[in-house]
C-alpha cells in the first residue's frame, strides 16, 4: 500500500485537495508502478488520476503496466484500458502482489482484513493541520522496515503489517 502524507499524517485536505503534494513526487509514484507491475486502486482514485494535466496523465497511461479499478458500480467504464473489478477481493485474486493506492476506504478495508503486507510512506514537510488520514491502525501492527530508499526532501517510511493478537481472535 502506497501513499504520500503530509508531516502531520494526512493524504488530503478535508475538501480531497492534495495540492501539498509535490509534482517531483509523481516520477518516484511512477518507478514504484514500474516495479510492481500492477496497480490496484478505488474508483475514486482513479477518477483523481483522471484529472490530472496532460502530462503527468499521459505518463501514467504509457506506462506498461496493468491498472485494475475497484468499483462497486456495476455501472462505471473507465476511459481507458483498465480492469474493472468490483471488490477488494476480486483485486487481489487477480494481483495479490500489487501496489495498491487509494484512500482511506480501501485502506482500511484492507488493513482490517490482513490484506496488506506493507506499507510505504513518502512524507512531505508540509503540515496542512487537517484532513483525511489514510488509514487507522486500529487491529494492526506496523514493523518498520530499516533499509528503505532515501528520497531527497522527502522521508519514507516502509512499514511490515501484521495483525495483532487480538484482532486475530
Amino acid at each position: 500500500m502506497y501513499n504520500v502524507v503530509s508531516s502531520d499524517g494526512f493524504i488530503a485536505r478535508n475538501d480531497g485537495s492534495e495540492d501539498f503534494i509535490p509534482d517531483i513526487l509523481w516520477q518516484n509514484f511512477l518507478n514504484l508502478c514500474r516495479e510492481y507491475g500492477t496497480l490496484i486502486m478505488g474508483r475514486k482514485t482513479y477518477d483523481a488520476i483522471q484529472n490530472y494535466d496532460n502530462e503527468p496523465l499521459q505518463l501514467f497511461e504509457e506506462l506498461p503496466i496493468r491498472r485494475i479499478v475497484i468499483s462497486g458500480n456495476k455501472d462505471f467504464h473507465p476511459k481507458r484500458a483498465y480492469v474493472v473489478v468490483h471488490s477488494p477481493e476480486a483485486a487481489l485474486a487477480l494481483a495479490p502482489d500489487a501496489l495498491v493506492c487509494s484512500g482511506p476506504t480501501l485502506n482500511k478495508f484492507l488493513l482490517k482484513n490482513g490484506l496488506v503486507k506493507k506499507i510505504i510512506l513518502h512524507e512531505v514537510p508540509t503540515s496542512i493541520g487537517a484532513g483525511i488520514k489514510p488509514f487507522s491502525t486500529d487491529g494492526i501492527s506496523l514493523t518498520p522496515i530499516d533499509e528503505v530508499p532515501e528520497l531527497e526532501g522527502i522521508q519514507v517510511r516502509e512499514y511490515r503489517v501484521e495483525m495483532t493478537k487480538l484482532k486475530r481472535l
